[in-house]
């Protein structure tokens, strides 16, 4: 195998270990990996790394087009997603990037599995990468928002 197959053979068996959501993988070899819940990895690597991404191989947990919204601004070379939405995999073929999965699904869920995951509806009608960042990150302040105020209060009576 090659120091590349090496490299992603490792990142697949850290990301179907649990122990992390994504991989970086450039120079045959990993150099980063984040754990998190849906686009956070990738937006805290494009908010604060965004080099790493240039020219890289992403393997990741799950990629919905969000998410390759995020790989196109940051220019991988491809990405494998262990889940991947037939749109992120369309979304990066028509720009030039390499992409792989394990299951590919019509969407992505949202985290009760009943509808469709708000980041992803967030950029589905758009397909410019800076507009769909500008989507994600207002989708992501709102949904922190909620999470904030904590539940409705319910009055009985």
């Amino acid at each position: 195998m090659s120091k590349a197959q090496d490299a992603f053979a490792e990142a697949l068996g850290l990301i179907r270990g649990g122990g992390v959501s994504c991989a970086v993988i450039r120079g045959g070899g990993i150099i980063h990996t984040d754990d998190g819940r849906g686009v956070s990895p990738l937006m805290r690597l494009y908010s604060g790394e965004p080099g790493k991404l240039a020219g890289s191989y992403i393997v990741d947990k799950i990629i919905g087009k969000a998410a390759a919204m995020i790989l196109v601004l940051g220019g991988v070379e491809g990405a494998h997603g262990e889940v991947m939405s037939a749109s992120a995999k369309a979304y990066l073929i028509e720009r030039g990037i390499a992409a792989e999965h394990g299951l590919c699904v019509d969407m992505i869920a949202d985290r009760t599995g009943r509808g469709m995951c708000p980041i992803e509806r967030s950029v589905m009608d758009e397909d410019d990468p800076a507009r769909g960042l500008a989507a994600i990150r207002e989708t992501l302040a709102s949904l922190a928002n909620r999470t904030a105020q904590g539940p409705e209060e319910v009055r009985i009576g």
